[in-house]
């Protein structure tokens, strides 16, 4: 995943993870439901998580919301990194 980059992952169970890189060497994780409605938000371009659906946009360092309508930021996930693993802390 390049720097500044995104990629939706499958969870076990059914479920996702947003992986970003936002510096290298850092990889932060994040629920990609959108506090607004639950629409599942693209991985970040030009350095922004945006929904889809009503164009909320987000920070892929911090997940915090930066344009609404969503109300809240993105919840982030605690993940480590073990050399090409990412995994669920």
């Amino acid at each position: 995943m390049p720097v500044g980059g995104g990629v939706l992952v499958d969870t076990p169970g059914n479920g996702q993870l947003l992986l970003t890189q936002p510096v290298a060497g850092t990889v932060k994780a994040f629920n990609p439901a959108c506090p607004h409605q639950g629409t599942t938000v693209n991985p970040p371009t030009a350095g922004e998580i945006t929904c889809p659906t009503h164009k909320s946009g987000f920070d892929p360092a911090t997940g915090a919301v930066r344009t609404g309508p969503a109300p809240k930021g993105l919840t982030e996930i605690a993940v480590t990194v073990t050399q090409k693993d990412v995994l669920l802390a």
